[in-house]
């Protein structure tokens, strides 16, 4: 009621209210969250953080409130959490389009993974910034070149680094053309105490802070200032924040009018999940739509504009030197200082976890040169991007993303990504193993190995420091991780029809707090992969034999025998019989169960095509039973499946724990029988 009651004595501003001359104004959300899904104990999944229609938090409400009151709403949403929402809540989409239909939208382009770019090279910030461009085009259908504006990554500036990857031609959107930065940036860094200290002291109200400016060797880039004050009082919380953001609009409307100079723009700019109530006050949405009806109803007064629309009709007023920094609270309240460097050097991240990115991009690199097949590489190099994101991002102790129990260091989330950046060298390796295997077949004779491209062997294939066992023919290349429930957590179809595919992992979704690359995910069950056995996916399997056998010419098999020994386990004993034919695309495990097991249940997690279902979502994916007895899904021609094989009742479909996971579809079989076989294949159509 408070609140109200100053809204309405706020309402006109007696000594201009018959003015034709109107201020500009920009409402900016920035939309950052990871590939989350749902069923966190220790955070809001990505339901809650869309919301519902009628929901009174959650980012579908923002759209809501722009469309009520047909306020322009400028929108940056990061490729990870747009790729989550096109899964997860493809509706968010649908109400994006609409607000698009009716002129209310422009989305502002950034980089995919929210990395923090000036410590990345150019051709990695290259390739991020394409990404996002490409989602938007694929997911929202926005053509690359009406994204002109640009969101910098926690808004960390270096000119020298970021605007020549900004300006550069081969972007798809053929370049950047305007940067959003907050107003303390406009002020020098150098002396003692400097200009820019000065202003975070105490942040004057300067009509210089409201204009567009070029950026002093930034490559043809100009930079709109983000209003201090209207960050810290948008949402009103209270009648003083009110208080403060109407009269500086008023004293801004005041000075445009009695000014040579009008080019002025009053932007506001901060995370969306604030006025959404996510993770921020619950009261958040509510007065947000309070302000955005009051502007709204005072359109005599102010026009909310579109940010690169507006940006495309008024000159910059000067060229001004930009020099590197952050936002206030980043740099000094969360103690990331002004360049980033307190946190990207601090020894708790650069041991090990930036090591792990080095690592693995020297590695697919290496592996891309020698030729390695496209499509598989480019996913590798989404994992490189994707698990940069939010580099080296600390927990303080203090602020709107602190916590009192921190120690200060790398946010276990941060490390869990950056741990798993390693699956790019897996997804590299089998990249890499279609090139051999093709070399191989193109200079083999009938003399040559028996066996031909089937191969079994056991290695460290993700410097993780345990061994994987990699199951390979001319059709597929599939990893096991013994010590994580004996479980297929990667399985690939290196045929060449399509290229290369994934189609049992991903990767890219959220890993919550595990750093262990195959570690079964408990909460939320993210990453179950193939024969996770339930109830028994952590047990230990040891790798008790291999064996090869030629039956025939082009016949040849591999198998390999995984026993549990994890101790004081009712499954210990079992054993895992894999078994994989020259050239066909269907692996096998036999399973036989101690005799404690009177029912048994294992799950299969298939994601067929795991980088097309990334880019597109699941529109076109549909469910593939060409048997009773044969279950899995198909998408744009590539089909994956898993089937068992008993003549009895006692082997079943059974209700698994969750119908879907991040970017793929759960499926369980239940056995009452001692033994019996499951198999996983991949069909390909052109």
């Amino acid at each position: 009621m408070v609140l109200a009651q100053a809204f309405h004595s706020l309402s006109e501003h007696p000594s201009i209210s018959r003015s034709k001359s109107k201020l500009s104004f920009a409402f900016v959300h920035h939309a950052n969250q990871f590939l989350i899904t749902d069923g966190y104990a220790n955070r809001s999944g990505i339901s809650e953080v869309a919301g519902k229609q009628g929901s009174k938090t959650g980012l579908l409400n923002i759209i809501e409130i722009h469309r009520k009151y047909r306020v322009p709403l400028n929108i940056h949403i990061s490729g990870t959490l747009l790729e989550s929402l096109a899964w997860h809540c493809p509706e968010f989409l649908h109400e994006l389009e609409s607000l698009s239909k009716l002129s209310l939208l422009e989305l502002i382009g950034s980089s995919y993974g929210q990395n923090m770019m000036k410590f990345f090279s150019h051709e990695h910030n290259l390739r991020q910034l394409n990404e996002h461009l490409l989602l938007y085009e694929n997911l929202l259908k926005w053509e690359p070149h009406r994204i002109k504006v640009f969101w910098v990554p926690e808004r960390l500036w270096d000119t020298k680094i970021l605007a020549p990857v900004l300006g550069d031609r081969e972007l798809r959107n053929g370049g950047y053309k305007y940067v959003i930065l907050d107003d303390r940036l406009l002020y020098s860094d150098f002396g003692k105490p400097s200009p820019r200290s000065t202003y975070d002291k105490c942040p004057q109200w300067d009509p210089k802070n409201f204009v567009k400016y070029e950026i002093a060797q930034g490559c043809g880039l100009s930079v709109i200032p983000i209003a201090y004050n209207l960050r810290q009082n948008i949402p009103p919380r209270s009648s003083e924040n009110l208080a403060s953001v109407v009269s500086q609009l008023w004293w801004l409307l005041d000075t445009s009018l009695s000014s040579i100079q009008s080019d002025h723009i009053a932007l506001y700019a901060d995370d969306m999940e604030k006025a959404a109530g996510v993770g921020w006050d619950p009261n958040g949405p509510m007065q947000y739509e309070n302000f955005v009806k009051w502007i709204s109803t005072n359109r005599n007064h102010f026009t909310c504009v579109k940010v690169g629309e507006w940006a495309s009709t008024h000159k910059p007023i000067e060229k001004r030197n930009v020099e590197r920094g952050t936002y206030l609270e980043l740099m000094n309240d969360f103690g990331a200082g002004e360049s980033f460097e307190r946190w990207y050097c601090d020894p708790r991240w650069t041991l090990p976890y930036s090591q792990y990115y080095e690592w693995t991009e020297r590695r697919v690199m290496e592996l891309s040169k020698s030729g390695a097949d496209p499509s598989l590489m480019e996913l590798a190099w989404k994992v490189l991007l994707a698990m940069s994101w939010q580099s080296a991002w600390h927990t303080p102790k203090n602020g709107a993303h602190g916590d009192p129990n921190s120690d200060g260091g790398p946010s276990p989330w941060i490390k869990a990504a950056a741990s798993h950046v390693r699956i790019a060298a897996i997804t590299a390796e089998a990249a890499n193993w279609m090139r051999t295997k093709a070399d191989n077949h193109s200079d083999r004779d009938e003399d040559d190995d028996a066996y031909g491209s089937v191969d079994a062997y056991i290695q460290d294939i993700d410097w993780d420091g345990n061994s994987e066992l990699i199951v390979r023919n001319n059709s597929v290349f599939s990893v096991f991780s013994p010590l994580h429930g004996g479980r297929l957590v990667y399985h690939f179809d290196v045929r060449s029809l399509h290229g290369g595919r994934l189609v049992i992992g991903n990767p890219i979704d959220d890993w919550n707090l595990l750093e262990d690359l195959h570690g079964y995910m408990d909460r939320p069950p993210n990453h179950p992969g193939a024969f996770a056995d339930v109830g028994y996916e952590h047990d230990r399997f040891e790798v008790t034999q291999i064996e090869r056998s030629s039956l025939a010419k082009e016949r040849a098999e591999i198998r390999i025998s995984l026993q549990d020994v994890q101790k004081n386990s009712r499954a210990f004993g079992l054993t895992k019989k894999i078994s994989l034919m020259q050239n066909e695309p269907i692996i096998r495990l036999d399973y036989s169960l101690p005799p404690q097991l009177t029912d048994f249940s294992t799950e299969i997690g298939l994601s067929p095509d795991y980088m097309q279902l990334l880019k597109c979502g699941r529109a076109e994916v549909v469910e593939f039973r060409p048997k009773t007895n044969i279950r899995g899904w198909s998408n744009k021609g590539v089909s994956v499946w898993a089937g068992y094989y008993n003549d009895t009742s006692s082997v079943f479909w059974d209700n698994p724990g969750q119908a879907m996971f991040g970017h793929g579809y759960m499926l369980r079989i239940t056995s009452l029988d001692r033994f019996f076989s499951v198999s996983i294949g991949v069909e390909l159509s052109s």
